[in-house]
């Protein structure tokens, strides 16, 4: 597992500095933002044990930290630190922090990691915009106060060079500004209930929970088809239109139960399709949708074999029988292609199924249902390849199916 401390954070910024830049003095130099007398910039033991995570920080350092002005420290990244770091590769430590920060289950969502803005893990993984300084000396400053450092090794050990570079193609993703917006308190709350309205309106498809008219945010004047928060409890509201508003007042126990349940649903399935759009997919997808779109059954886009990998890992009947369909036709079809394309170098095809594979590894930790799992994958594919050949979609989804990338086979 992926965890944020300070050797995976330090391992990040050395691999990303600039040239003739020690690991001793990025290290040694970052340490004294917070404790100015402490200097092991010439110590290579000790620093190399830091990195590797192998010991934790002195006393010197977590003692002090605590009572360090986290601004003056991020001023200290800016003036002394910055200019260390490969200004190409900005982008690419940023999109590593937010992997790490994402993958590591023992931070809650709403845990602060960014201590100079007071950011929480939920709102760095959202985020596409950063203060540089800011948040490299705010994520500096967690690890030093809330992470034990000792025996992340295997952490360490997974931050290498290809993994940053790995986000390559991430990088147009990111932007740098040089402040956050100051808001005053009665914006913010305003903001604040119309980002809920679209969290919950997100999870709906943008539709009233309990009819499925198409909703909108709240315009001045205008009281007709806009979205409508409902407390059905002191922790659970659901997003309605105005009419289903009104006559969920005098629901029964039951209707009013029935949609807090449907609401944990729609959580559950957010949760997942949050967790597959992190993956990036190569645009030379679009050449084998476009393809397979095109493709017209025949002897030599058929399966073979009897498809048996997904007779056993499919439980549900109407699943299994629209995979089924797509395997027998075109499964040939679409291996062939993919094939002739990777030998053309125009597609990476193992980089494809890995993220195809990953994808589906996440998705599946939300415990939803087969089915739901394979919609998510082909409106993720569907999305991410520009919203075009939806059934070519559905088709490289079944074949992954066959090929084992999604589902696993069950267990007698």
């Amino acid at each position: 597992m992926k965890k944020l401390c300070f050797g995976t954070f330090a391992t990040i910024l050395k691999i990303c500095s600039a040239k003739r830049i020690s690991q001793k003095l990025l290290c040694g130099t970052m340490l004294l933002s917070i404790a100015p007398t402490y200097d092991i910039r010439g110590e290579d033991g000790t620093v190399s044990d830091l990195i590797l995570g192998k010991k934790n920080l002195s006393p010197n350092i977590t003692d002090k930290a605590p009572t360090v002005d986290p601004r003056a420290v991020s001023n200290y990244f800016k003036q002394h630190i910055l200019n260390m770091l490969d200004s190409n590769k900005r982008s690419l430590i940023i999109l590593a922090l937010k992997d790490i920060i994402a993958s590591d289950n023992t931070i809650e969502p709403d845990t602060i990691v960014e201590i100079v803005n007071g950011m929480t893990k939920k709102s760095i993984v959202r985020r596409d915009a950063f203060v540089f300084e800011d948040f490299i000396a705010g994520v500096f400053l967690y690890t030093v106060l809330n992470v034990e450092n000792r025996n992340c090794e295997d952490s360490v050990k997974e931050t290498t060079a290809e993994y940053i570079q790995s986000f390559e193609d991430q990088k147009m993703d990111i932007s740098f500004i040089t402040t956050y917006s100051n808001l005053s308190m009665e914006t913010a709350y305003e903001i604040a209930i119309d980002a809920r309205s679209l969290v919950l309106l997100a999870e709906t498809g943008g539709k009233c929970q309990k009819c499925g008219r198409v909703l909108g945010i709240k315009k001045e004047g205008n009281d007709v088809n806009y979205a409508k928060v409902v407390h059905l409890s002191e922790t659970d509201e659901v997003v309605l239109c105005v009419e289903c508003e009104r006559e969920i007042q005098n629901a029964s126990e039951e209707v009013k139960l029935a949609l807090l349940s449907e609401k944990h649903d729609l959580e559950v399935l957010m949760a997942a399709r949050d967790a597959t759009s992190r993956y990036t997919i190569e645009k030379q997808i679009e050449q084998v949708l476009r393809e397979v779109d095109l493709m017209d059954v025949t002897d030599d886009t058929q399966l073979k074999i009897e498809p048996v990998k997904v007779e056993n890992k499919i439980t549900e009947k109407r699943l299994k029988e629209r995979v089924l369909f797509d395997v027998r036709r075109l499964y040939q079809g679409v291996n062939d292609a993919l094939d002739r394309l990777a030998g053309e170098n125009k597609l990476n095809v193992d980089k494809f199924a890995k993220s195809v594979k990953r994808m589906y590894e996440d998705a599946s930790e939300s415990h939803i249902s087969q089915s739901a799992i394979y919609n998510l994958l082909v409106e993720t594919l569907f999305e991410k390849t520009g919203r075009k050949y939806r059934e070519a979609c559905e088709i490289i989804i079944s074949y992954f199916v066959q090929r084992c990338e999604v589902f696993d086979e069950i267990t007698k």
